[in-house]
């Protein structure tokens, strides 16, 4: 997927309670832009639920204010094995997954 017209964000290394309200900012801010956002999760070494939660909301507004939001890559390594413990791709149909899965086979 390009990202040629959208705005991106990256995450790496640990993204967990600790360092949240930071990622929150940021996420935040570029969908205050109303612009198509791609989010970076490929150098990720270490989350917890509240990332997920974090861009699951940030999914449903993206949604309600017609803004594109997308991975660049769908979930691997720590990303997917979060996403699973939390029962998050359970329906493996649903919207949800297919944001974090893109459509491949986990």
């Amino acid at each position: 997927m390009s990202d040629v017209g959208r705005k991106s964000i990256s995450f790496a290394g640990e993204v967990t309670i600790s360092n949240i309200a930071q990622a929150h900012e940021q996420l935040g801010a570029l969908l205050h832009e109303q612009e198509p956002v791609v989010i970076h999760v490929e150098d990720l070494t270490e989350i917890d639920l509240t990332f997920i939660q974090l861009l699951e909301s940030a999914r449903r507004k993206a949604g309600e204010i017609g803004v594109g939001l997308s991975l660049n890559t769908p979930a691997t390594g720590p990303l997917l094995e979060v996403l699973r413990r939390g029962g998050f791709l359970d329906d493996e149909t649903s919207d949800r997954a297919t944001f974090w899965l893109q459509g491949a086979a986990q």
